[in-house]
C-alpha cells in the first residue's frame, strides 16, 4: 500500500484559504447548497416555512462545522456534527416518517459542496501539484465527515425511536396532519384523539423560532399566553417541528396584535403568525393554511413579532410568483424601489392614511413638514404620477414592505 505524500505547506494554505471563504458564508454557495438539498427531499420541506428554515440551518451548520475544522487542522479528522440544527431537522424527518430522505439529502449536499469547494480552490492556487493534493485531502475529509455524521444521526434517532413515534405530541401531529391533508378520518374520531371539538369557530396560529435557538418550552409558554390573551374557549397545541408549534383557538375573542405582542414580549425569539377565524373542520384547515402563508411572508421581516393574515392577504395573492412580483415592484416604483426604506415607509403610510399628512405624521411619530418633504422626494422618484396611479403604487409598496430584500440562504435565518 502506497503511503500518501505528506501535506505541503502550500497545500495547507489552500485548504485554509478555501475554508476561510466558506466561513464568510458566500450567498451563491449557500444558495447552491439549498437548491441541491431541496431537490433531493420531499416538497413539504421546501413549502412549510419552519421545515424549510430548519433544512437551511442544518445545511449551513454542516458546511461551517467542516470548514472550521479544516481551518484549524487541514489534515486532521473532522468531529461529527450533532448541533441543534442538524439534530432538529433529522428528528422532524423521523417524526414525519421520512427519515430515509436524510441520506439522499446529505449526499446531494455533499455533491454540491464538493463542486463549490473545487471552484473556490482554483481561486486560491494555480499550481497543479498543490491543487491535486488539496483536492485529494479535502475530498477524503468531506466524504468521511458526511458518512460519520449520517451514522451518528441514525444511531441517535434509533435510540430515541420510542419517544419520537409514540409520544403524545407525535400522535397529535399525526392526527392533525390527517385532517389537514383531507384524509378519511371522522370528526368524532379526530376530536377523541385530540381532545378538541371541531363544531366551533377556529383561529389557527403558527409559532416559530430561529432553528439555531429553538426552545420548545418557550413555544409552549407563548402558545398558552396567546390562548389567554384571546380568551379562547379551548386551545389545541401541536409541536410541528423542532422550531415550530401549531395552535388552534376555539371561539376566541378579538385578535389584538398589540395585546398579543405585549403578552409574549418577554419570551425571547418566539414569533407568531395568525390565520383568520373560520368554522368547522374545513375552517380548521383553511385558517391553518392561511397562518402558514402569513408565516411565509412574515419570515422576511425579522423585526415583526406578530402578524395576521388580514394584514398580508393582498400581498399573499400578489406574490404567488416571486419573480413577477419583484418585477412589478421595480417597474411601478422605479428608483424608489432601491431608495432609502424610510421614504417607502412614509409613502406607504401616507397612502394607508388616505393621503392625510397629519395622520401620517402621527403614525410615524414625525413632524408634518418632515413627512411632506419625504413624500415629495418619494414622488420625484416614481416613474408615474401618484394621484392617478395610487392603487398600483400602493400595492407595489405593500409588496416591497412584506417581501423585503431578495431572498437568499442567509436571509432565511433572520426569520
Amino acid at each position: 500500500m502506497t503511503e500518501r505524500t505528506p501535506m505541503t505547506s502550500a497545500t495547507a494554505d489552500v485548504i485554509r484559504r478555501v475554508s476561510e471563504l466558506l466561513l464568510e458564508e458566500p450567498a451563491d454557495v449557500l444558495a447552491n447548497q439549498d437548491d441541491a438539498v431541496f431537490a433531493a427531499i420531499r416538497d413539504m420541506f421546501r413549502t412549510e416555512p419552519s421545515l424549510s428554515a430548519e433544512v437551511m440551518a442544518s445545511t449551513r451548520s454542516n458546511i461551517l462545522h467542516w470548514a472550521a475544522s479544516l481551518l484549524r487542522d487541514p489534515s486532521g479528522p473532522v468531529p461529527v456534527n450533532l448541533s441543534t440544527e442538524v439534530v432538529g431537522i433529522a428528528r422532524d424527518a423521523f417524526r414525519l416518517g421520512v427519515a430515509h430522505d436524510l441520506a439522499p439529502a446529505y449526499h446531494a449536499g455533499h455533491t454540491a459542496l464538493w463542486r463549490n469547494w473545487t471552484r473556490l480552490a482554483f481561486t486560491a492556487s494555480s499550481d497543479p501539484a498543490t491543487l491535486e493534493q488539496a483536492l485529494d485531502i479535502a475530498a477524503g475529509s468531506l466524504a468521511r465527515y458526511i458518512d460519520a455524521t449520517l451514522v451518528a444521526l441514525t444511531e441517535l434517532l434509533e435510540s430515541e425511536r420510542a419517544g419520537l413515534t409514540r409520544g403524545t405530541h407525535a400522535q397529535k401531529l399525526e392526527t392533525v396532519s390527517l385532517i389537514l391533508e383531507g384524509a378519511p378520518i371522522t370528526t368524532d374520531r379526530a376530536s377523541e384523539r385530540l381532545g378538541y371539538r371541531f363544531d366551533r369557530r377556529h383561529t389557527a396560529a403558527v409559532l416559530w423560532m430561529d432553528p439555531r435557538d429553538s426552545d420548545r418550552r418557550a413555544l409552549q409558554r407563548a402558545a398558552e399566553a396567546l390562548g389567554t390573551t384571546t380568551n379562547a374557549r379551548q386551545t389545541l397545541h401541536v409541536i410541528a417541528s423542532s422550531s415550530s408549534l401549531w395552535t388552534w383557538l376555539a371561539n376566541a375573542g378579538s385578535i389584538d396584535i398589540a395585546a398579543i405582542a405585549a403578552a409574549t414580549a418577554q419570551i425571547d425569539g418566539v414569533r407568531i403568525a395568525i390565520g383568520p377565524e373560520d368554522t368547522g373542520v374545513e375552517g380548521f384547515r383553511r385558517s391553518h393554511l392561511d397562518a402558514i402563508e402569513t408565516q411565509r411572508l412574515a419570515q422576511r421581516l425579522p423585526d415583526l413579532q406578530v402578524a395576521r393574515f388580514a394584514d398580508i392577504q393582498l400581498v399573499a395573492l400578489a406574490t404567488q410568483d416571486d419573480a413577477k412580483a419583484r418585477e412589478f415592484v421595480s417597474r411601478t416604483l422605479g428608483p424608489l424601489a432601491m431608495a432609502d426604506p424610510e421614504l417607502r415607509t412614509t409613502l406607504r403610510t401616507y397612502i394607508r392614511e388616505q393621503f392625510n399628512a397629519s395622520r401620517t405624521a402621527r403614525a410615524l411619530f414625525a413632524h408634518r413638514n418632515t413627512i411632506l418633504n419625504r413624500i415629495q422626494r418619494a414622488e420625484e422618484m416614481l416613474p408615474m404620477a401618484l394621484g392617478s396611479n395610487s392603487l398600483e403604487i400602493g400595492v407595489a409598496l405593500e409588496i416591497a414592505h412584506w417581501m423585503g430584500s431578495p431572498p437568499n440562504t442567509t436571509s432565511a435565518f433572520r426569520a
